[in-house]
């Protein structure tokens, strides 16, 4: 027999691994391949037995059995090799269910339950007979989590704004004992709670507790910390009210109990003297990775992303001095850095293959494509990290404008000028970043930095255009100062409420210290949209977790290459809204929901299989989901009802984009900008 007719593909392998222990090592070297079975990645089976949404999954530890719980009250249980339901439980909820999660440590017999009703279940899986129940929230229970190291423990993030734990060895009263489960109570800048909505537990540190709100911070606890504060002078974190008295010992305490983390263009600015109107974020769905060094967090009305929690990322902003040598107020630096017109400096060898792509990616960028420009410095920048091309693919962003690029721009500026100080291009890319970014103060600085150094390019067109563009906004800044200074004499309350509120605002001293200090993010995943559910997922996903998957508004699941950012693979996953992607744990097989009633399971087909749920238009797509992500909340309402069933997975009609929101999403009007 030929070797071409010994060769299985997965699909085969995983319905042998059932009838032969063997099969199970010949398909973990298999599943290696992870590449190619990304672009293979099909539909494999609907599970159905739902009579609702469903809401939520959650694999057991050795990926046997694969839990759903939907709107319908009801848990199931699936076989995923089988294709069959293993057993169902009639839970006492009468709210939809929004999360599930197995006990550790008990032979995948119990799970526990959190739902819209305000409780959390727990429930024998064999019997189906509730064991425990708690209904101490004053809100909907929104995701549970678990400690493999912490049997018959289980915490939830509710919408009152509290963070509990339970433990069904322990006796609990509800609502008598709230106060004994409640861990953290979270509260927003304005000293008022705000809901939770998401957590997860570090399985490699479980002392590490992630929380996810109403708001942009990620909220990163040392549990063990959490109950022994009160010593310092600082109110306990159960409160989250705190106040600092001066105790160098608290603060030292407080930056180990706690660590914020936000990207750093939507990081709200309480210094600012004409403050914007805050766009409102909600973090849904936060993920540790495997080796519990990362953290991946899924923003309502913004993207996924990932931060490094072993080498933490600044704030860009906070990097700038840094990377350009100026003055600060301790010190460091040295204005004769700035002032010489240094002789330029040699951009170092690079590989052929990273020099290829650079070119291809130049290329794209004079014919505008920008996206496609950005993917191939993406993949350049994985092989070799140079500052050409980290200032070209901020170029790049700079002309794309989607959301997020000025900022993706501005981190690109400031590490080129780390890796290379005379970068010419990216000194004056930051300080177009800084402008886009209203930073006008900083923009004016860096930019009268870039005439001392290259008095040269004075005379050039873009520089003309930028100082034009900042003293008019200079001057437009200035008049709203003016008026907002005018008002506030002539109101005469605007003190009163002042003195009202200072016992509040030393309240929340602690708050704002923590926003200040947040953790920047290490990479950003775009081209899906998430605005319409609060319960819409990211995971890892591969044999070595390097792939990100996450759900979609438009009913697609979109796949990114975590260290290039560049998307691999879009499949229709829904006929409207993905909120749950589920890698297996071990095999090459990824569980998805949503509003359709039915659990979807996908794998790798065939090669001779064909594949309709591919969505092959990525840039459209994309542009699409930008324009959804800002549009206005009615809208999008009034536009998925307009939806019909018929529509084809992949049928994108460009003719009905460009007259249905105004744009051409193939093209762009920016001005020109040269490639290094």
């Amino acid at each position: 027999m030929s070797p071409a007719k010994n060769r299985q593909n997965i699909l085969q392998l995983i319905r042998d691994r059932e009838l032969n222990d063997h099969i199970r090592t010949k398909y973990a070297l298999k599943s290696n391949l992870n590449y190619k079975c990304i672009s293979k990645l099909g539909l494999l089976t609907q599970l159905e037995g739902h009579q609702g949404c469903v809401n939520c999954l959650q694999w057991n530890e050795n990926g046997s059995t694969l839990a759903s719980a939907s709107d319908d009250y009801q848990v199931i249980l699936w076989d995923p090799f089988l294709q069959k339901v293993k057993t169902t439980i009639k839970t006492l909820h009468r709210g939809n269910i929004f999360s599930v999660k197995f006990i550790p440590c008990c032979n995948d017999d119990i799970v526990a339950t959190g739902a819209g009703d305000w409780s959390s279940h727990t429930y024998n899986v064999t019997t189906g007979k509730q064991l425990n129940s708690c209904i101490c929230s004053q809100g909907r229970i929104k995701r549970l989590a678990v400690a493999n190291d912490a049997p018959s423990v289980y915490w939830c993030a509710s919408e009152d704004g509290c963070i509990s734990q339970h433990d069904m060895r322990m006796s609990h009263e509800c609502p008598n004992d709230k106060s004994k489960t409640t861990l953290v109570t979270i509260y927003g800048n304005s000293g008022k709670k705000i809901e939770a909505k998401c957590l997860d537990i570090n399985q490699l540190r479980t002392e590490q507790l992630a929380v996810g709100a109403n708001d942009q911070y990620v909220r990163l606890y040392d549990r063990r910390m959490i109950q022994s504060l009160s010593s310092f002078g600082v109110q306990s974190l159960s409160d989250h009210v705190l106040e600092y008295d001066g105790n160098n010992a608290a603060l030292s305490k407080v930056n180990n109990a706690l660590q914020y983390f936000v990207p750093g263009h939507i990081h709200s600015n309480d210094n600012e003297t004409i403050p914007k109107k805050q766009k409102s974020y909600v973090i849904t769905y936060l993920t540790f990775s495997p080796d519990g060094q990362e953290l991946l967090v899924n923003y309502g009305g913004e993207y996924v992303y990932l931060y490094n929690l072993v080498n933490r990322a600044d704030n860009a902003f906070f990097n700038i001095p840094k990377a350009m040598k100026v003055p600060r107020e301790n010190g460091e630096g040295s204005s004769t850095d700035l002032i010489d017109d240094p002789a330029p400096v040699p951009h170092l060898t690079l590989p052929d293959k990273v020099v290829q792509l650079k070119l291809k990616a130049n290329y794209l960028f004079e014919k505008e494509d920008y996206t496609a420009a950005i993917n191939l410095y993406n993949e350049a920048i994985s092989i070799h990290k140079s500052s050409v091309l980290f200032s070209n693919r901020a170029a790049a962003f700079i002309k794309r404008k989607w959301h997020g690029d000025f900022y993706a721009a501005l981190k690109d500026c400031v590490t080129a000028l780390e890796l290379e100080p005379n970068h010419m291009k990216a000194h004056f890319r930051l300080a177009v970043c800084l402008f886009e970014l209203d930073k006008l103060k900083d923009s004016k600085m860096y930019l009268d930095q870039f005439t001392k150094k290259y008095p040269s390019y004075k005379t050039s067109a873009a520089y003309k255009c930028l100082y034009s563009d900042l003293l008019n906004a200079q001057s437009n800044s200035k008049d709203k100062l003016d008026g907002k200074k005018s008002l506030e004499t002539s109101d005469s309350t605007t003190n009163v409420l002042d003195a009202l509120h200072v016992e509040r605002a030393q309240k929340i001293t602690f708050e704002k210290y923590f926003r200040n200090q947040a953790m920047d993010y290490h990479r950003r995943y775009y081209g899906h949209c998430n605005t319409s559910t609060d319960i819409k997922e990211a995971n890892f996903f591969g044999s070595q977790n390097q792939f990100i998957v996450a759900g979609s508004d438009d009913g697609l699941f979109f796949i990114w290459e975590k260290n290039t950012e560049n998307n691999l693979h879009i499949l229709k996953g829904d006929s409207s809204i993905v909120n749950c992607v589920q890698p297996h744990p071990s095999e090459f097989l990824l569980a998805t929901s949503g509003i359709d009633n039915e659990v979807k399971l996908w794998s790798p087909l065939p090669d001779d299989v064909d594949n309709p749920c591919i969505i092959e238009h990525y840039n459209t797509t994309a542009t699409l989901n930008q324009r959804r992500m800002t549009a206005d909340p009615f809208e999008v309402i009034l536009r998925n009802m307009r939806r019909t069933a018929t529509e084809g997975p992949g049928s994108i009609d460009l003719a009905t984009i460009r007259d249905q929101y105004g744009i051409d999403p193939l093209s762009d009007d920016f001005s020109e900008c040269r490639m290094s």
